[in-house]
């Protein structure tokens, strides 16, 4: 699995640019609430993991505030999971790799990812794919447009694989799915 394309800048801008996209069709949508219009109302963010001279792809979280209601309106993103601290690419591409948490996978996350990051952090991700979500209304929906996948022994990799490109397209793609998922908190659940 090659990931040297996280330190191309491209790849980083065209996430932001996905983004941007979603953003502008929900603010065109109006509040999902009472249908008013949106205010941007963005808010900033500390990506985990993210090498210093691609942060600022991921320092702002887009985001909107209804003029009438002033409920506060997240768009759907590419670039993050959710509340999640590491960024949506690095937690799909990790995710990707937890066959078993062991020391070796460990060392293997920290060289290819320069990251160290704890057991029970890679636990609780490999929890949230294996039990919740596949409880998730959005995969529910969504599983009738792949074929079968054996979720306990290789999600979210057979995710992956059943995407077609270089690894880069198929992370970019994957992450698009997902992306209903990260609006707001997760609120596809």
């Amino acid at each position: 699995m090659s990931h040297n394309f996280l330190w191309n800048a491209n790849f980083h801008s065209l996430l932001k640019a996905i983004d941007q996209d979603l953003a502008d069709q929900a603010q065109q949508e109006g509040c999902p609430g009472c249908g008013h219009k949106l205010h941007q109302a963005n808010y900033p963010r500390s990506p985990v993991g993210m090498p210093l001279h691609f942060r600022f792809y991921y320092d702002e979280r887009l985001s909107f505030c209804c003029e009438m209601c002033r409920r506060r309106m997240t768009p759907a993103s590419v670039r993050f999971f959710g509340r999640r601290w590491y960024p949506g690419p690095l937690f799909v591409l990790i995710s990707a790799l937890l066959r078993g948490i062991t020391e070796s996978l460990l060392r293997q996350i920290k060289g290819y990812f320069g990251l160290f990051i704890t057991a029970s952090t890679l636990k609780r991700w490999r929890q949230w794919w294996c039990e919740e979500f596949p409880m998730t209304l959005f995969w529910k929906q969504a599983s009738g447009l792949i074929p079968p996948l054996d979720l306990q022994r290789s999600f979210p990799r057979a995710l992956l694989a059943f995407f077609q490109g270089k690894l880069e397209e198929k992370v970019c793609s994957l992450l698009q799915f997902l992306s209903p998922l990260t609006r707001g908190g997760l609120q596809a659940f």
